[in-house]
């Protein structure tokens, strides 16, 4: 008779998938009802609705800086939430983003040689804490990250189109998503940039028919005129974003916003070149997958043009995916749950110490993924075999 080291695993792995989908569908219950109740309250839902609206009645999208400042076509895709109730509309916004951000996830988990299933359920419970607060108030960016995760995963499996489409679209949403864009270009050079430019101009030809084209070429004349002149990367000292450039300013080394423009440039290329020489010595492909999804992330939450309190949540699937890669490895593991602690801490203080916030409390999210992005680059030393997501 043979002794099971683990009698009990199967139990553990069904009990904790258990709480993990409880958990979930509490947090999912709990903020739908929160829309049903205040459907304006605590919610970003509203800019995107009136987006929508402004795009049916042919008016203006951007009548103030840094009200809405997506680009027309997302106000053309939020047309027909626009003419829900506000709380209909509200709930299936919400219910779109989670499902690709978990189909996203779900994809990543079962990659390579896969999970054990309790580590897999313990990735799903430790993701809900850093991804709640953007679900509960309608952010976009769980969409954008599920989009890029799964572009990941799609060119991997060689299906250009669809990869260049989720990299597109997210595109049109918040921009910087292009730089995933240009990555995935940099690994696949002769498969991926024709369908990510086709894909590109083909969302804006979209977006020509679905309104006036007159109409719609001014407004993304406007758009591009609203980007250039948003204020909160100058709006004090410190400015108000939570990036690279706040701690250079904490730390009064002098920069201006030309000298800001090609320090993102050259680290951008710097990640670019990076990956190439990775790839070029032999790197598995998974091995290449994780590091452009984990580097790319840090490269738009340090370096981005647009990094706020909410934008963090697009690293959670990374650290939480590092996490489960690393548990073997407790140098680089160390790395990942300082990173995801220190997030965790400041998503706490956003919420609940208002009368904390200042320069330094906003630094506490950008030094968590420079510690992760120094993991990676750490990590990225040891053999490929390093890089395998063991079998429990």
């Amino acid at each position: 008779m043979t002794n099971d080291p683990a009698p009990g695993r199967p139990q553990r792995a069904r009990l904790l998938a258990m709480v993990a989908m409880g958990l979930w569908a509490v947090a999912l219950v709990v903020s739908a009802a929160h829309v049903w109740k205040k459907p304006h309250a605590g919610t970003v839902y509203k800019d995107f609705e009136a987006g929508g609206a402004r795009w049916l009645a042919s008016q203006n999208l951007y009548p103030k800086v840094d009200e809405y400042i997506y680009s027309p076509f997302a106000a053309a895709f939020f047309a027909p939430f626009a003419m829900l109730p506000d709380r209909a509309g509200g709930i299936l916004w919400r219910a779109l983003a989670v499902t690709v951000y978990a189909m996203a996830f779900s994809a990543w988990l079962k990659r390579g040689r896969g999970t054990a299933p309790e580590c897999a359920a313990l990735a799903w419970i430790f993701l809900l804490p850093l991804s709640v607060g953007d679900v509960f108030n309608g952010q976009a960016n769980p969409l954008v990250i599920g989009l890029l995760m799964l572009a990941v995963v799609e060119c991997r499996r060689e299906h250009w189109i669809g990869a260049a489409l989720s990299v597109a679209f997210a595109t049109y949403f918040k921009v910087y998503p292009l730089s995933i864009g240009l990555l995935l270009a940099v690994l696949h050079p002769r498969k991926f940039p024709g369908p990510l430019v086709l894909a590109l101009a083909g969302i804006f030809v979209v977006s020509l028919v679905l309104q006036q084209p007159d109409y719609v070429l001014k407004q993304y004349g406007n758009w591009v005129h609203t980007l250039g002149q948003d204020p909160r990367r100058t709006l004090n000292y410190f400015g108000t974003y939570r990036d690279f450039w706040l701690l250079l300013r904490v730390l009064r080394v002098p920069i201006s916003v030309q000298g800001w423009a090609i320090l993102q440039a050259l680290s951008g290329a710097g990640v670019a070149g990076w990956l190439y020489v990775t790839q070029r010595r032999g790197a598995s492909a998974e091995q290449l997958d994780f590091l452009l999804l984990t580097m790319g992330t840090c490269w738009m939450l340090l370096f981005g043009p647009a990094t706020e309190s909410a934008t963090y949540v697009i690293a959670a699937p990374p650290v939480v995916l590092a996490s489960l890669r690393w548990r073997g490895q407790p140098r680089f593991l160390a790395g990942a749950i300082a990173c995801y602690a220190l997030l965790l801490g400041s998503q706490m203080l956003s919420s609940w110490g208002h009368q904390y916030q200042n320069a330094f409390t906003h630094l506490i999210q950008p030094l968590a993924v420079l510690i992760f992005a120094a993991t990676l680059i750490a990590s990225s030393r040891r053999s490929s075999s390093d890089f395998t997501i063991h079998q429990s």
